[in-house]
């Protein structure tokens, strides 16, 4: 069964373009604004409209790049998550070894 937690991350499309990120902060669906989840399958779940894809599949924008999606790479998405406190302590690194297998073939 996937383990789902919210996404608190820093954005992962600054870290690829070799910026701060930000502070990690909840990330939300931009087309019904419902709260996104993350699973150990790398995917994202809406809990607002169900939506679940892959993690390959998104584009984020944040505070630096407001509607401005941008793409990121599965190492800069990983570092965003494995450098966010709450998601790695709470979820453990057994979990995020299981979402890093999962993005392999990005």
């Amino acid at each position: 069964m996937v383990q789902y937690f919210d996404l608190v991350i820093r954005c992962p499309a600054c870290l690829k373009e070799d910026k701060d990120g930000g502070v990690p902060r909840q990330w939300y669906h931009s087309t019904c604004w419902g709260k996104l989840q993350i699973g150990d399958n790398a995917y994202y779940h809406c809990l607002k409209c169900g939506l679940e894809s892959h993690v390959r599949n998104w584009r984020y924008a944040c505070e630096s790049h407001a509607n401005d999606y941008r793409l990121t790479t599965s190492a800069h998405l990983a570092s965003a998550i494995s450098t966010a406190g709450q998601l790695t302590g709470r979820a453990g690194k057994e979990w995020l070894m299981r979402f890093l297998e999962q993005c392999d073939d990005w």
